[in-house]
């Protein structure tokens, strides 16, 4: 799993130093970072925000990498207008 952290966050930092304006892309980055630190330094992820009343827990680093992701998504369909 960490290895997997490991290359998705090389991949988004890829695309972060080819677009160093994207607030999208940099909160990905930080969200997916923050994300393998906790697994790093506590040996897992801990969700404690609930979502609505779902049942369903996250994190700010999850809330993070779902706005970065919209964001993301955002200004490539901004910029293809």
């Amino acid at each position: 799993m960490v290895v997997a952290e490991i290359l998705a966050l090389v991949i988004v930092g890829v695309f972060v130093i080819k677009n160093k304006n994207s607030l999208g892309w940099w909160l990905l980055l930080l969200g997916g970072g923050l994300n393998l630190g906790e697994r790093l330094f506590f040996g897992k992820v801990t969700d404690y925000w609930p979502i609505f009343s779902t049942g369903i827990y996250n994190n700010i680093n999850d809330h993070l990498i779902f706005i970065g992701l919209i964001v993301v998504i955002w200004e490539k369909w901004k910029k293809s207008k």
